[in-house]
Order: C-alpha cells, then structure tokens, then sequence
C-alpha cells in the first residue's frame, strides 16, 4: 500500500516539479558525459598528460557534490513545506513518523532514479558532443560510439547517490523533530513579513553597497596578499547576505511611509508579494547571487583559454621543429638524424644568437616591463642587480643579437616576407604583448658595433618562439658584419617539415638534448637520488637555456620544441581548464535558476486565489499577466542583475590581466560579455517556462 502510495505522490511531483527533474536530469547528463571523457581510455592513451583533465574534473566533482546535494535538500524541504498538510493528516490518520519519512525518502528516490535514467541516455548524447569538440581541437575526426566506461558509470553514480544521500538524510531528522501543529502551519510560513527593526536593518544594505565599491577600488589597486586576498573574499561572501538583509528592511520601511506612489495599480500588492518573500528567502537569495556569480565568472575564464589556445600555440611553437644548445657551434647531427628518420623535411636551418657582453636591453625590460616583477627595480627605480644575480631567470645574462641573413631566412620559414635594415639600422624582434612597455627611450638607443653606430629602424612582433630559444621576449636585429665581430652565445636549428611530424618526435629530441648535456633523465635523476648521490631537496632541470621570458599564465619553454607534440600538451593543459569551469559554470548556474523557477511554479497555486481576486475587482486577463511579468521578473531579476553587477568588476579585472600578460586577442569587456550571453541564453530559458508555467496555472482556476 505505502509502495503504491509512494509511486503516485513521485509521479505528482515529477509532475508539479517538473523544472526540478529536467535540471536533475541534465546534471546526470553532464555528470556521465565529462567523467566519461575524462576516464576515456581512449584518451588516456592518446595523451599521456591526459589525467591532468581527470584530476581536474575530479576535483571540479567535490564542488558539483556540495552544490547538488544543497539543491537536493533545498527542494525535499521546500516539497516538505508544501506538503505539510498533507502529511500532518497522515499522521492524523494513524501513519507514525517512521512510515510517513520512509514514504518521503521513496519518493525522492523514485524521482531522483528517474531523472538518472533519462540524464544516462541523456548523458549519452552529451558525450558524443565533448568527444566531438575534444577532438576536432587536436585536428581530429572523432567516429560517433558510445562508450559506456565502468569507472565513468561508477564515478557518476556515485556522486549522484552521494548527494542523495546526504540531502535526505538531514531531511529524515527533520521529520523525527517535526509536530502534527508544525505540519500544519509550516506551509504558511513564506508569508512573514519582517516588521520589526527595520530601521536598523536598513543600515547593512548601505553598508553592503558601500563594501562593493571598495572591493571593487581595491581590486584595480594590484596591492594582494594571501591573507588579504581570504579576508576580503570572506567579506564579500557576509556583504552579499547582508544586501539581502538590509534590502528587505528598505523595502518594508517604503511600504510603512505610505507615499502616493505605493498606490498605482498593482504596486502595493507587488511590494507586498516581494517583502514576503525576501523576508523568508534572504538566505537563499543570497546563496543564488554567489552561485550565478561563480557561473558568470567560470564562463569568462572558460571563454579566456578557450579562445586562447589556438593563439598560444602560435607565439610558443610557430616552427614545425626547434632544439636550442648551449654550444653556439653545435652542428646539431644527432637531432638531424633522428628527424630526417621519422619525418620529411623542406627546409633546415641552424644558425647562432650572438651576445656583446652587455645588458642594456635586460636592464631596460627589467626595470620597465609591466609583467616583470618588482622586486628587481629599487626604490628609485634603478635595476637591482642583486635580486638578478640570485633569481632572474626571465632574461639572459646578456643582450641578444640575430643576424639579418638568419631573421630573413627564419621569416621566410615561417611564411613572411623578408626585410631589409636600413643604412647604420638595426631591428628588434619582440612579443606583441611587450610594445606597450617600449618608450622613446629605448627606441632611441644607439648601438656601438664594429661597423659604427647603428640607430632603430623598426620593430618586429611576428610569433617567433622567444621563450628562450629565439631570446628571451625580445632579439635585436643586426647587419651580418655587427653579428660578426660578437661572440657567439648559444646555437638553434629550425626545420619545417612537410605535413606534421610525429609527435613522439618531441621525445626523442629529448633524449638527445639530456644526452648531449650530461643531463640524467628523470628516472635516472629520482634513482640517484635514492642513492644518495644527489641532495634529496634537489630538483630536476632538464631546460639549458639562460632566461625563459615574462609569459606568466601560459607558458612554455623547453630545449626541445616539436609544434605537434607541445602544441598537442598545450591545448590538453587548457582544455583541463576550459571544460572544469564551463562544467561548473553550468552546473551553479543552473542549479540557481531551477530554485529560482520551483519557488514560483510551487507558489503559482497559492497566487491563484489572489489573482482570482483582482480579477474580480476588474482587472482583465492582460494587466494579470503584466502584473505576473512584473512580479516573476522581479524574483529573477534581483539575484540576476546583482550578480552581473557584482560579477562584472572582477572579470573585467580578470580579463584585462589576462589579456596584459598573455597578449590576448580581445579585452576583459569582451570575455565577460560572451560569458554574459551564453548565461543570458540559458536564463530565458527558465524564465520563459516559468513565466508560462506560471500563468497556465493562474488562469487554470479563473
């Protein structure tokens, strides 16, 4: 009988929360579909930094289990609420607590199983999407199957059947506390209306507000610590509740005054629909402001890496092939053997970076480059030689010079045409991202060589591999005879390949490079540890280049740079990052707008009476409807367009650093807008079911 009984109350509620058991459909759905990816031993045998992604989704999964089992036990208890009644007559009827909570727990779990199910098939579909996507980011065709992983399965249900458990369990408790009286009254009590204090309350919205405007003032300032950066985040966290808080007691305070404007149709009767409601609900305003900023801001970095990786490839490893050494007349045979024995080439070239035993350059960009740190300028904003010595490893001992004849042919490598120095001229090949740091002071340099003063012609900003192989961020261009009368300083061999080389080839070169160095590899380095041989707090370093470049966010920097299998690590690294945060982007923001339409849709039958009133009182079918419009936009709007608000600050700020030490395309504006489009898109969504929802409901009775 309780079984029979437990299965229609599911399928009522599957019907009456329908919202609730899409959303839960679609998180099961996401849930198989990323884990599937993740733990795809197709994958992981394509790519061997692969669990990097799987480390990453996992982690990403301690979030979604927290967020959905308070979404779980966010809706139990609100269906709890309004069903009180119902289950105060059972117990009226004889049923003990016992029996009504066990009916309870089925019926979530009915519900819950059900919206597993259809999310798996769901999921399924999902799936061949990422695959798909994964994929053709490598230059990959992806052959349509389904793959149905045991760990994938076993990882998705089990997080599943965690946040179940723990959203029930707290539920069941709550049940062994509650009287037949609460029962009764517990459906009414979304109707307070917070009267008292008011006017005290009113002082941490504008103390709320105020903390948003520093937050957002120390921000921009750049000054951080850890401490500092956990203080204010825990601050910003409290001023968020608080808005709620004082924004409730406002708009109670604006109904006390009476004003003449309290009086236009409909207003008086929205003003008291919103005071009720936040007078219950500011917790979970506040909680539904925090998730939606976490989505908005989770999207603008997704939207950050996932249109910077094809970029990033391009400045790092615009060469098929490039191997540095530190022996400036390395002829570079080995390497050559082993690439002219797994690939084709079109064209090789080795050529020397010279040095003339000065640092007028590594001074200037020391000293001036945004993206250095400071802790190698002085006071006065002289270079602090000291702090180089022991740790400066962005730049080179000394300035590096390239000859014209070697840039050209380089140049041409990678698709350019050629240039021509003028007369007593030099050049400077730089990252994009560095022009802004370059005043007339540097630009009007001149360079004592042996063919006399060279003046600045121009400035170059092609990708061309300056990580340390081509420089570090920066060469000077110079005529062949200046170059010629340097001192060597270390030596590069570029080959273009004809269609992709391998990319096991990276290894390979690798091998050669720690060979020819006298380096061990890394097994052997952990071996000789353990032998004592090696200091145990040593670390292994298998790079040889002098200086590595200001890249922060993104970089790579290595001896050996074969574009297929770096570009191949590269994209795996961020794509680690892009599909986490659209993940838990979707996730919150979803999570956010099924409590936000349930809270309505459950409350529809309650507003059905009301509206039955002031249609009596002469208001027609379409003033209801502007009137529902009104009252739904204002639930969905508040937590919404303070989110964006408060969200905006911080991804602008995000995007723009991003954007400085990367050299981007694009601004902070432009990530956080995209991000803000695809929310908008899902919003409307839920807020035009809602809103039809909503009246279907209303009208129903009328």
């Amino acid at each position: 009988m309780l079984n029979k009984l437990a299965f229609r109350n599911a399928r009522r509620s599957s019907r009456d929360y329908i919202v609730y058991v899409l959303t839960m459909t679609v998180m099961a759905a996401m849930m198989f579909a990323f884990d599937s990816m993740a733990l795809s031993p197709d994958i992981l045998t394509m790519f061997r930094e692969a669990g990097v992604m799987g480390a990453m989704i996992g982690l990403v999964s301690v979030f979604i289990v927290c967020i959905l089992a308070w979404l779980i036990r966010y809706m139990t208890r609100f269906m709890l609420e309004k069903r009180s009644r119902e289950f105060g007559t059972y117990l009226l009827l004889g049923m003990n607590k016992k029996q009504i909570s066990g009916l309870y727990m089925k019926e979530n779990i009915l519900m819950g199983a059900i919206a597993f199910l259809l999310g798996i098939g769901v999921g399924m579909f999902f799936q061949q999407i990422l695959m798909t996507i994964f994929y053709r980011v490598f230059g990959m065709d992806y052959p349509l199957h389904v793959q149905l992983n045991g760990w994938s399965m076993l990882m998705t249900s089990g997080i599943y059947i965690l946040c179940y458990f723990f959203a029930l369990i707290r539920n069941r408790r709550l049940f062994k506390k509650m009287t037949i009286a609460e029962l009764m009254r517990m459906e009414k009590e979304n109707e307070k209306i917070r009267e008292s204090k008011s006017g005290f309350a009113r002082i941490w919205f504008f103390v709320a507000v105020g903390f948003f405007i520093v937050y957002t003032i120390l921000l921009f300032g750049e000054r951080y610590s850890v401490a500092g950066v956990c203080c204010i985040t825990v601050c910003f966290i409290a001023a968020v509740y608080l808005f709620y808080y004082g924004f409730s007691a406002i708009l109670t305070s604006y109904i006390h005054k009476r004003k003449s404007g309290l009086y236009k149709p409909g207003r008086l009767f929205l003003l008291r629909q919103y005071t009720g409601k936040l007078g219950t609900m500011r917790f979970t305003m506040g909680t539904l402001t925090l998730l939606l900023m976490t989505a908005i801001l989770g999207g603008s970095v997704s939207m950050m890496f996932a249109r910077f990786q094809n970029q990033a490839i391009e400045n790092s490893v615009p060469f098929d092939i490039l191997v540095h050494s530190e022996n400036p007349d390395d002829a570079f045979d080995e390497e050559l053997a082993a690439i002219h024995d797994q690939c084709r080439t079109e064209d090789t070239w080795s050529y020397q970076i010279y040095q003339d035993g000065k640092q007028v350059m590594n001074e200037y960009l020391y000293t001036h480059g945004g993206t250095v740190s400071k802790k190698y300028r002085d006071p006065d904003g002289s270079l602090n030689e000291k702090a180089v010595e022991e740790d400066g490893y962005e730049y080179y001992t000394y300035d590096t010079y390239m000859r014209i004849s070697d840039y050209n042919h380089l140049r041409q490598m990678l698709g350019y045409e050629p240039v021509a120095l003028g007369k007593d001229k030099y050049a400077i090949q730089i990252k994009e991202r560095m022009i802004p740091f370059l005043d007339e002071q540097i630009k009007a340099r001149i360079l004592d060589t042996s063919l006399g003063e060279l003046t600045m012609d121009e400035i170059y900003t092609i990708p061309f591999s300056q990580n340390g192989n081509n420089g570090a961020d920066y060469l000077i261009i110079v005529p062949d005879e200046a170059a010629a009368e340097m001192d060597g300083y270390f030596s590069e061999l570029a080959v273009s390949t004809e269609g992709k080389a391998p990319s096991d080839l990276q290894q390979t070169l690798e091998t050669i490079r720690l060979k020819k160095n006298g380096i061990p590899t890394q097994e052997e380095f952990y071996e000789m540890q353990e032998r004592g041989e090696i200091p145990e707090d040593a670390y292994w370093e298998s790079e040889t280049m002098g200086g590595f470049g200001t890249d922060q966010i993104i970089s790579c920097a290595s001896d050996v740079l074969v574009r297929e299998g770096i570009g191949m690590d590269l994209k795996l690294a961020m794509l680690s990052l892009v599909f986490p945060l659209a993940y838990v982007g979707l996730v919150f923001l979803c999570v956010a707008l099924t409590i936000m339409a349930v809270q309505q849709l459950s409350d529809s039958s309650k507003y059905r009476f009301r509206y039955d009133v002031l249609s009596k009182l002469g208001m027609n079918e379409k003033e209801i409807d502007r009137l529902i419009l009104k009252q739904l936009a204002f639930y969905y709007l508040v937590p919404v367009v303070i989110a964006v608000i408060l969200s905006a600050a911080t991804a602008v700020y995000a995007g723009h650093q991003f954007v400085f030490y990367t050299g981007a395309d694009g601004s902070g504006m432009y990530y956080f807008g995209i991000s803000l489009f695809i929310f908008a898109g899902v919003y409307l969504i839920y807020f035009g079911m809602t809103y039809l929802g909503f009246k279907r409901n209303v009208h129903y009775s009328a």
